[in-house]
């Protein structure tokens, strides 16, 4: 068992990189897997035995599969790409591994993709318009549905029912919920303990907590607070959130303010408490935790490491400089 961050790495040497994590955050790559063309999102099969990588060569999408090495998190690509076409910005796989879920924010999309018994993705299986501006997507612990936060004037997350026997996704009852108007829902995790969810609005530059009715696939707006210092007077908006592997806190980037936002989490109600905002180096972007929870990685223009303290306050441990990256995934493997 190992936990490692793969780096997607954009620029004229397209690669993914994969650093050890070890008491203090991370250090040099281990190993690297060059790539046809540059690198957009990541996503990582529930039994952390594969890796998928968005990857555009000549204008037009592919997803390239990876099986992860459980010893070192070394990658080695298998199987023939995966036609995709246009840009998917957010990459997720169902908790039965089979399938591979993409939002399209320029087309107004979600797509599911099979993927083999051997593990590699293959072909799509759905293609279903829903509205502009679509960011993420996300099935819940049961794998039975999947939510789709869109930005901008659409300001909703679709909720859809998902059926793991065939892939295919159906609009749930209702087929959106919203938070407070003009907050622009970009990205949504789940609570560990399965009772809330977090999303941030790009917009707003808020997060807003939810609860979640793990019987119905729907969810209720409980809290929201801004992501900002009060007295910040600039433009802002927000890009990945995140939990600790715990669930005690909540990080969301800020793009303008170039900073996380930090909250802690009660786990009995879902009332969120600001920590405070931690500078990044440039504008943040791709965010995750360590699988331990001790360290968290953000990518702007340089990747920062900082330490989680118990009260999730962060700490500087290091700036590396791998290159302009596109994603990171922290990954036990």
């Amino acid at each position: 068992m190992t936990d490692v961050l793969y780096v997607a790495v954009a620029g004229d040497a397209p690669h993914l990189a994969c650093y050890p994590i070890g008491k203090d955050g991370i250090t040099e790559a281990s190993s690297h897997v060059g790539l046809p063309g540059a690198p957009a999102v990541l996503a990582v099969s529930p039994d952390h035995r594969f890796l998928y990588a968005d990857v555009s060569v000549d204008g037009t999408h592919q997803y390239l599969s990876f099986h992860i090495d459980a010893a070192s998190g070394a990658l080695q690509p298998f199987g023939n790409p995966a036609h995709v076409g246009p840009y998917p910005c957010y990459l997720h796989v169902d908790g039965s591994g089979r399938w591979l879920l993409a939002a399209y924010y320029s087309d107004g999309m979600v797509t599911v993709h099979a993927i083999g018994e051997d593990g590699a993705a293959g072909e799509r299986v759905q293609q279903l318009v829903t509205a502009q501006k679509a960011h993420c997507i996300q099935t819940d612990a049961t794998n039975r549905f999947a939510f789709t936060p869109h930005v901008g004037d659409e300001n909703a997350i679709w909720q859809f029912r998902f059926d793991a026997d065939t892939g295919q996704l159906s609009a749930n009852d209702p087929p959106k919920a919203s938070p407070a108007s003009g907050q622009g829902p970009r990205h949504i995790c789940f609570h560990p303990n399965g009772r809330f969810a977090f999303s941030n609005g790009e917009q707003g530059s808020t997060v807003t907590s939810w609860s979640y009715d793990t019987h119905a696939g729907t969810l209720a707006p409980l809290q929201m607070l801004s992501t900002l210092p009060g007295d910040w007077q600039g433009d802002n908006s927000s890009s990945q959130i995140t939990t600790t592997p715990d669930g005690r806190h909540v990080y969301s980037c800020n793009r303008g303010h170039d900073s996380l936002a930090g909250f802690s989490v009660d786990g009995d109600s879902g009332a969120l408490t600001t920590i405070g905002t931690f500078p990044t180096v440039g504008t943040p972007r791709p965010l995750a935790v360590a699988p331990d929870g001790a360290s968290l990685f953000v990518a702007g223009t340089q990747l920062r490491v900082f330490r989680v303290a118990r009260d999730g306050a962060l700490h500087v441990i290091a700036d590396l400089d791998p290159g302009p990256v596109s994603w990171i995934l922290a990954v036990r493997t």
